[in-house]
């Protein structure tokens, strides 16, 4: 749609300026600085027209020629900075992977040579609860007398 009006717009701006070279269709003389000519209006006008739109063409044109490139570095440079990144997160992730085997085989190693503790069995006898057991449990009958 915004290519659309560019279009129309364009074709309006051409519009004018070939009614307003037919309108003026007299003989002229156009000094160059070095050299003076007499041509139609109408001529004059039209080239100098064309003129300008090759030098606006030039212009814009070199100008997204060097943007271009400047993508494409910046593209570049961007997939250079992930490779990069991944690379660095991999390297961190082995890291950290190895100290946490490193930490594991310690504790394994000081697990094996502690020596053994005999568990004691629990006695059915009427168990010490904690503070929150003696809050949170149902009491029963006995026990709220």
């Amino acid at each position: 749609m915004k290519n659309q009006w560019r279009v129309v717009i364009g074709l309006i701006l051409v519009l004018i300026v070939v009614i307003f070279a037919v309108l003026n269709n007299q003989t002229v003389p156009v000094n160059f600085g070095f050299a003076k000519i007499s041509g139609p209006l109408i001529l004059i006008i039209l080239g100098s027209a064309i003129v300008g739109a090759l030098i606006g063409l030039l212009t814009s044109t070199t100008t997204m020629l060097k943007q271009k490139k400047q993508v494409k570095e910046l593209k570049k440079d961007i997939e250079l900075y992930k490779n990069d990144a991944d690379k660095l997160a991999q390297e961190e992730v082995e890291k950290v992977k190895r100290a946490y085997e490193n930490q594991l085989a310690e504790l394994q190693a000081k697990y094996d040579t502690a020596a053994p503790t005999p568990i004691t069995p629990v006695s059915d006898a009427e168990s010490v609860g904690s503070r929150v057991d003696h809050f949170t449990k149902p009491r029963s009958k006995e026990e709220e007398i």
